[in-house]
């Protein structure tokens, strides 16, 4: 799952760099006047012109740099939450335990964080609970993520799905794979000599212990510990149908790049070939937005001062 959420957004990132790279190729920006212009009262308004093709490349262009927008805002994200997350668990952290970092916290909590570096935690409310034996299965199976670099690839697959943001379903490859991995876990762990009533234990433990959201407790973990592993199929229709998409916006680009041409002023279109008279006509409605954000802000927080 994670190979093909992967490679579609590897292709995702090709198409979104040749239509971006056609775009360039195919638009000529230049600066002085142009003789593209129209006359509304009495003020001079410049245009770009661009046949068919250079209108498509364009539109192309624009969706992919809305998709790498989209991926790289998600990254941050991804990377900011993380290291907030980590710093939180650093000021409460003080001991290792078996290779875990025990967390003081009341609520039985055992979980793998960190992108580059995971580490696994566990909690004294969690120590408190578990017995020996469903500790030990906890610890191999969150082990497990640490080695596999579950937290990485799943960051990596919800920032490609933010890319393609025109294809909303993707995201049930994001939780599949989400399921394999914690399925993938409790067999990693079985394979270290873990019994599944330790893997049942814990988890019954867990599901108790958090009353009405039993976090992590799924149907499919409880299919598979009792020996039935879990019937899925592959998404097949619905990578091929995005990987269709996104070839076809690759092939689109490339075809009508050859025949693009567009050219513009460096003046953004249908700005006034004076500029310093549209400057002047913008000042004062800048003036009154100012005034009004101020207005607002000063409202907001007339109330929390008090």
């Amino acid at each position: 799952m994670f190979g093909t959420t992967l490679a579609l957004g590897l292709l995702a990132a090709l198409s979104a760099g040749v239509a971006l790279l056609r775009l360039l190729e195919s638009w000529h920006v230049g600066s002085g006047s142009s003789s593209r212009t129209i006359s509304i009262a009495g003020q001079r308004f410049s245009y770009p012109a661009a046949n068919a093709a250079a209108v498509i490349v364009v539109v192309l262009a624009a969706l992919g740099l809305a998709m790498a927008t989209a991926t790289a805002y998600r990254l941050g994200r991804e990377l900011l939450r993380d290291r907030r997350f980590r710093e939180h668990l650093r000021s409460g952290t003080r001991r290792q335990l078996h290779g875990a970092w025990v967390l003081e916290d009341d609520r039985p909590q055992a979980f793998c964080a960190g992108l580059l570096r995971p580490r696994i935690y566990v909690s004294t409310g969690a120590l408190d609970l578990l017995n020996e034996h469903a500790l030990a299965a906890v610890l191999a199976h969150e082990r497990h993520h640490a080695r596999n670099r579950d937290p990485l690839r799943l960051a990596c697959g919800r920032a490609v799905v933010a890319g393609m943001l025109f294809i909303p379903a993707l995201r049930r490859l994001v939780q599949r794979q989400n399921a394999l991995a914690e399925i993938g876990a409790d067999d990693a762990a079985r394979a270290e000599g873990i019994e599944r009533a330790a893997l049942a234990s814990a988890m019954l433990s867990f599901s108790e212990a958090a009353g009405e959201d039993p976090v992590g407790v799924d149907p499919q973990r409880i299919d598979n510990l009792l020996g039935e592993p879990p019937e899925w199929r592959f998404p097949l229709l619905l990578s091929v149908l995005t990987s269709v998409v996104l070839v076809s916006m690759l092939g689109l680009a490339v075809l009508a790049g050859r025949v693009a041409s567009g050219s513009a002023t460096l003046a953004p279109p249908f700005l006034s070939g004076q500029p310093c008279v549209v400057v002047l006509a913008l000042v004062p409605a800048g003036a009154r937005a100012v005034a009004a954000a101020r207005a607002r802000e000063r409202r907001t927080r007339t109330p929390v001062e008090a």
